[in-house]
């Protein structure tokens, strides 16, 4: 039938407004079989990896020392950090499959306003409901079926194409998880198919109007996907920026692995003096000693007891503070070597030695909350194995940034300890920009400590920093694939829900043309509305995605938790999809007659 322009009003063959050029119901039923796909391609590499990833502990365990109190290792807090990450990729992936299920429900939805004549026609020939249910169930599985196939090999691509976790992978992994993952996104398209039957569309009369579609799901649609583009892409960024090596430590100097751990610790102290003065003879070399960790400012977390005299906490005065301190124990170069700068006070000497008066060093923050109004110096603190013995606070430096792996999730709280008065059984030895040549370090060492002090496993300062970059790369580029996966299924639905709103709107769209509206208008209106959406979904993704991004840069030191050009830059991205979605059902709509849209409606 041709419209009184010449034009093809498609919209007066039949009620209802066609969603798909050629076979409609095949195209939604391609659509529906994707989006399955999509989900489990992108999920289920992720689920099956949740709780295996692990790291390479660092070394050094409880470090041979008797702790006062309860000790977190370091490489306890570099999993938990891991862990967190994890799980966030982990909400994620469940985040692109809840999604697809939107994505299924909205086509669902548009097949059923394709199919509700085809079901009525049935129902009036004699097929029952439960033979109509039926049908649509047996279709519906074996969308879901063929979904799951292509989506499962086509997953197993994706996993042996993306890159090997740089660490070992933990034992288990829930099977479970992924079978529950699949059920729940089969059970979305079996109740998807049923609508039709189970709730066949009902009229009061020819004149009733369509309700208006909701377009809630696709603002939220692209609000999930701009969260997770831009979560990959700020730790993507940070990653392939690299970590920085701590200023004094020269990137290509070689850290030497030390281990005593069967010997007692005042033998240690002096075997340690000992080397730190064969390697100190000539005053202008600079060479740390440290505990593992401190040089990615990572330490075991323990408990302190400060002598915070008249100080009140709750209304109650408590001169004793019980706290939890990160502890890196360190030598004379040490601070210098790390860029660490003391604000007051000293630093540590070699004459903090064993047998001598006990020392600690700590950082802004404990001295600022922790004693009488943040004067430390000279006050007392407890601190690892003193027992009932106190070290006297002689020095405070500036809080440094930990750019080791978790080093952002341990306490805001430091104490620097002399590697002499509290010797741990291992211990990190680093040359300085001037320091001895590698057949004196090694000479040195031998001599001090016995030929099998030094470990074998000898690495370099730019390996052991850049180390800690690896695993973040790992995460960004999963997040960003998710990302850009919950982008191209929202992009089926988007595509759905614009024209089942278009549908929606195709009585107003005949008046506004019965009234003088122009076809420019017409798609100018569709558009401002679509773009209305999207702009909402851009705002609600930003607002809750800054409280994800903060998380992100607790966990991943040194991030930046905020970007606006790369929000605007995907935002853009996402409003030009919604966009695409609603342009060719606004250009339909505007060439068809004011009459055949009032008639469709």
């Amino acid at each position: 039938m041709m419209a009184p322009d010449g034009q093809d009003s498609q919209y007066g063959r039949r009620p209802g407004f066609r969603l798909w050029e050629g076979s409609p119901l095949t195209v939604a039923a391609v659509l529906l079989t994707a989006a399955v796909a999509a989900g489990v391609t992108f999920a289920l590499p992720v689920i099956s990896l949740h709780g295996r990833l692990g790291l390479t502990p660092l070394r050094g365990g409880d470090l041979g020392l008797l702790w006062r109190a309860g000790m977190l290792p370091p490489a306890v807090t570099q999993q938990e950090a891991v862990d967190s990450l994890g799980t966030l990729l982990l909400v994620s992936s469940l985040g692109t499959l809840a999604i697809a299920a939107v994505t299924i429900l909205i086509l669902s939805l548009a097949r059923e306003a394709e199919r509700s004549a085809e079901v009525t026609v049935r129902r009036a020939v004699g097929a029952g409901r439960r033979m109509l249910l039926r049908s649509a169930l047996l279709e519906g599985g074996l969308v879901a079926l063929i979904g799951i196939v292509i989506g499962g090999l086509a997953g197993a691509v994706v996993a042996a194409s993306m890159p090997e976790w740089p660490g070992p992978l933990r034992s288990g992994g829930s099977a479970a998880a992924g079978v529950a993952a699949v059920g729940a996104l089969v059970a979305v398209v079996l109740a998807g198919v049923s609508l039709p039957v189970l709730f066949p569309r009902r009229r009061i009369g020819e004149a009733e109007p369509h309700a208006p579609t909701p377009l809630m799901p696709s603002a939220i649609q692209i609000g999930a996907s701009l969260v997770a583009l831009t979560m990959g892409a700020l730790l993507g960024r940070h990653a392939a920026g690299g970590i920085a090596a701590p200023t004094g430590a020269p990137a290509d100097g070689a850290v030497y692995s030390i281990a005593m751990p069967d010997t007692a610790p005042g033998e240690r102290a002096q075997r340690y003096a000992t080397l730190l003065h064969l390697l100190g003879a000539d005053r202008q070399a600079e060479v740390s000693l440290t505990s593992p960790g401190a040089l990615l400012g990572v330490g075991p977390v323990s408990t302190v007891t400060t002598d915070c005299g008249n100080c009140w906490e709750g209304g109650l005065p408590i001169r004793w503070r019980v706290k939890a301190a990160t502890h890196h124990f360190v030598s004379a170069d040490t601070f210098q070597m790390l860029g660490v700068r003391v604000v007051e006070g000293r630093g540590i000497t070699d004459g903090d030695a064993w047998g001598g008066a006990r020392v600690a060093v700590i950082n802004r923050s404990l001295a600022a909350r922790e004693f009488q109004d943040g004067r430390a110096v000279g006050r007392g603190i407890r601190v690892v194995d003193d027992g009932n013995l106190w070290s006297t606070v002689v020095g405070v430096v500036d809080d440094p940034l930990p750019i080791g792996l978790g080093g952002t999730i341990q306490p805001r709280y430091s104490v620097y300890l002399s590697v002499l008065q509290h010797p741990p059984g291992t211990v990190d030895l680093l040359p300085g920009r001037r320091g001895p040549a590698e057949d004196v370090m090694m000479s040195a060492t031998r001599t001090a400590l016995g030929p099998r002090a030094v470990d074998p496993a000898t690495t370099s300062v730019s390996a052991l920093v850049g180390g800690q970059a690896a695993p973040l790369r790992w995460f960004a580029v999963h997040f960003g694939l998710q990302g850009w996966a919950m982008l191209a299924i929202a992009a089926l639905g988007s595509l759905a829900v614009m024209r089942l709103w278009v549908t929606s709107m195709l009585g107003e769209l005949g008046v506004r043309r019965a009234v003088g509206a122009s076809r420019r208008q017409t798609v100018t209106h569709v558009l401002l509305r679509a773009a209305a959406v999207s702009a909402a979904g851009i705002a609600g993704g930003a607002w809750f995605g800054a409280a994800i991004w903060s998380v992100l840069a607790d966990l991943a030191p040194g991030l930046d938790p905020w970007d606006g050009a790369l929000v605007a830059r995907f935002g853009l991205v996402l409003l030009s999809s919604t966009l695409l979605g609603a342009l060719p059902p606004a250009v339909r709509a505007s060439r068809a007659t004011p009459a055949s849209l009032l008639s469709a409606s």
